[in-house]
């Protein structure tokens, strides 16, 4: 026992304030005493001087320390990992790592007696959570390697115990799901306040065995809402470990709907394939350890909810086969715009193309290469099929780029109802020789044959220069092509634009049609009309993607384009159903959770706000859970938590108003992928184990340090601990009480000889 002080501040202004508190309280306190008895003034200055000697007694922060010896037996914790990813053979002589971890437990067994009485070893077996070890089992069958359940249920093990440490026989692959997500690095560090040390022991191999064949699917990307018989493109990547010399093959799946209603989920088949599609690739593996892109693509026949996915079809040898697919959902909808562009290289055709993500619109672009390169341009016929494109859009192409024959069959569609845009150019309208063509009977503009030149050959007479500001005309400002934003700000909208630079000379084809858009100074840029069963235009300009690079406007450059693409194909005024429900994400990991969104609106649709909805979730086993919808802000959410099943999960909304249903169910649809998530990705984290045990202020170790560290912990226990106690002397009930005891029988004398 020995005493201990720790000042509250340094000892020199300590002694110096105690000094000078007590000088103080000496020389002033015995003036206001002479005219009290001698006595009872010597009484009430004891008690001042021993309420400063009480508080420079605080000041000092004495204490008292004791040591004793702590005898009591400890225990050892032996943990070994019985998750199905130690079923992994790439261990020595061709052995599992659960296989190695039950071969160590048992040679290390008579080595747990040289600890002595002193120290209990307690084995335990985990993988979602910790349960005894059971010395009968012959592999792992844990489906989830959850490192913070695990050392939550430890740290009450080790609460009213001393504990030597933890060996952790593991791979060390992190591998849980809700509720057995808890966050490993956050009970360590319990562990760590809890002063217990983890000895992470790692088994396998940090990176799958080549002898260990995978091929699996990875990243699968499609747009989520796609229209029919438009070309979907469908990317993913393919991860290959273990396959370097084979040939594999790749393929789309859809799913056949067939006559299958909504809430039934159909069977994946082999998408079928066409002239403009690419459903499969074979792809050749040449390292042991590889990932390839996989760029596909696929034409939906039909509108809906549909499943697609990817797949590789399984090598010879191979033994998990349930990361062979990905599959999601789309929806694909009726109505979807086919665009045929045919243009040069060039900014405004880079810009344009970005159209192709609007959900309604599928742009394929067709390069128009000039100069040396001009022979290598062979546009196919196909192109011009009947019913395969809405739009067609001409940039900078002159005439004899399509030929008399495809020009022929490009009236013929427009005959047949498809829209036509022709852009500003240094080699299209009358330069490019079209005024000699059936499209000069279509296209709303002048084309004067004196002005065509041969190829490579420029016009100016033919051209506008300088910049040019872009404005909606009076008919223009009612037309649905120039709506940027809402009436009364449309057209500060188009003023804020950049101006075009340059643009082709346009004059109406004849008095009733009309511009929609000129210049500051009057000069014609859109024309627009419906020629027969088509619509057509002529835009002048070439360099809208100015709206995007310099003003930093890119929604509204593609509003404008969406909107004119729209309006060739007479498709402004599309509507859908009255009830809708969206689902995100449309593919979720077992356990993750279903963000519901869903609505109604009018015949004109506006938003319904007054709607009554009844939201169910049909999983894979045909339980039907019902959501209670929560509105914010005009907005219908719920939440689905209920995932832990793989499969088809459908949501099924229905609406009322004024108690009368609205319109018809909608139906969507989410997939909880099927992954096996100690097998998907086998191998050992190391790195993993080291930060757990930094955390705790332990060390990793391989299995044949196992006697070392052993032979470490037997030293650790012979050292007796010695447990230190140390008593305050002023921080406790009793100094306090006898403080306020002192000042209030101080106080009362004062008060009762009238001094207060």
């Amino acid at each position: 026992m020995s005493l201990s002080i720790e000042p509250i501040w340094s000892w020199p202004l300590v002694v110096l304030t105690s000094v000078g508190l007590t000088v103080l309280v000496w020389t002033t306190y015995r003036t206001q005493l002479k005219a009290v008895p001698a006595g009872t003034a010597r009484m009430l200055l004891g008690l001042r001087l021993l309420a400063v000697v009480l508080l420079i007694l605080a000041m000092f922060r004495p204490a008292v320390q004791k040591t004793e010896t702590d005898e009591t037996p400890v225990q050892l914790l032996v943990l070994a990992d019985v998750s199905r990813s130690m079923n992994t053979a790439d261990m020595p002589n061709k052995k599992t790592r659960f296989q190695a971890i039950r071969a160590d437990l048992e040679r290390l067994g008579p080595r747990w007696k040289e600890f002595g009485k002193q120290v209990e070893v307690r084995q335990f077996d985990f993988g979602r959570e910790l349960s005894p070890f059971d010395a009968t089992l012959t592999e792992a069958a844990g489906e989830q390697t959850a490192f913070g359940k695990v050392f939550d249920e430890v740290l009450r093990e080790v609460r009213d115990r001393r504990t030597l440490g933890v060996l952790l026989l593991t791979d060390g692959a992190y591998r849980a799901m809700p509720p057995f997500d808890a966050d490993p690095f956050s009970a360590a560090r319990k562990l760590a306040e809890a002063q217990v040390t983890v000895y992470p022991v790692g088994y396998g191999a940090s990176s799958i065995s080549t002898a260990a064949l995978d091929l699996a699917v990875e990243d699968l990307v499609i747009p989520e809402v796609v229209f029919e018989k438009n070309r979907v493109p469908v990317k993913a990547k393919l991860r290959a470990v273990g396959a370097a010399g084979k040939k594999v093959r790749v393929r789309i799946l859809v799913e056949d709907r067939g006559r299958k209603p909504a809430g039934e989920s159909g069977e994946l088949k082999p998408a079928p394939a066409n002239s403009q599609t690419k459903t499969v690739q074979e792809y050749e593996i040449k390292l042991d350890s590889e990932t390839i892109p996989i760029e596909l693509s696929f034409s939906p026949q039909l509108p809906g909810e549909l499943k697609v996915g990817i797949e590789v079809e399984a090598a010879e040898g191979e033994l998990l086969k349930g990361n062979n697919t990905r599959a999601t959902i789309i929806t694909v909808k009726q109505g979807g715009l086919n665009v045929a562009y045919f243009d040069t290289a060039r900014p405004e055709q880079k810009w344009l193309n970005m159209v192709n993500g609007a959900d309604k619109i599928q742009l394929d672009f067709q390069e128009v290469r000039r100069g040396r390169l001009a022979v290598q341009t062979k546009i196919d016929p196909t192109w011009f099929e009947p019913g395969r494109y809405n739009v067609f859009i001409i940039g900078d192409v002159p005439a004899e780029v399509f030929g008399p024959e495809l020009l022929k069959r490009l009236g013929e569609r427009l005959e047949d109802g498809a829209g036509l845009l022709m852009t500003g150019g240094l080699q299209n309208y009358g330069v490019g020789g079209y005024a000699t063509t059936p499209l000069d009977n279509w296209l709303p503009v002048e084309l004067d044959p004196a002005d065509a030149r041969p190829a490579g050959k420029v016009n100016l007479a033919t051209q506008v220069s300088g910049k040019l500001k872009m404005l909606p005309t009076e008919k223009g400002q009612r037309e649905y092509v120039m709506q940027l934003g809402p009436p009364d700000k449309n057209r500060s909208l188009w003023q804020d634009l950049a101006p075009l630079t340059g643009a082709s000379k346009l004059k109406a084809k004849n008095e009733l049609i009309e511009p929609w858009a000129v210049t500051a100074d009057n000069v014609p840029l859109l024309f627009a009309t419906t020629v027969g069963r088509a619509r057509v235009a002529a835009f002048a300009g070439d360099t809208t993607y100015l709206w995007c690079t310099v003003s930093k406007q890119p929604d509204l450059h593609q509003r404008f384009w969406r909107q004119m693409i729209l309006w060739l194909a007479r498709k402004e005024a599309d509507t859908d159903q009255p009830v809708w429900v969206k689902v995100q994400p449309r593919n979720l990991a077992p356990g993750g959770v279903s963000t519901l969104t869903f609505g109604a609106r009018a015949v004109d649709g506006s938003p319904l706000k007054e709607a009554e909805f009844q939201i169910k979730v049909i999983g894979p086993d045909g339980v039907e859970t019902s959501l209670t919808p929560r509105s914010a802000n005009g907005e219908y959410s719920a939440e689905f938590l209920k995932t832990q099943a793989p499969g088809d999960y459908w949501v099924r909304a229905s609406a009322k108003q004024g108690g009368q249903m609205l319109g018809f169910d909608a139906f969507t649809r989410f997939i909880v992928d099927a992954r096996d998530l100690e097998l998907d990705y086998p191998s050992a984290d190391y790195e993993f184990l080291k930060q757990l045990a930094s955390i705790t202020g332990g060390s990793t170790q391989n299995p044949e340090e196992l006697d070392g560290l052993i032979d470490r912990l037997k030293v650790a226990k012979l050292s007796d601990l010695t447990r230190i106690q140390l008593i305050t002397l002023w921080d406790n009930w009793w100094f306090l009480m006898t403080f306020v005891s002192v000042m209030s029988l101080e106080w009362f004398l004062r008060k009762k000889r009238g001094l207060v």
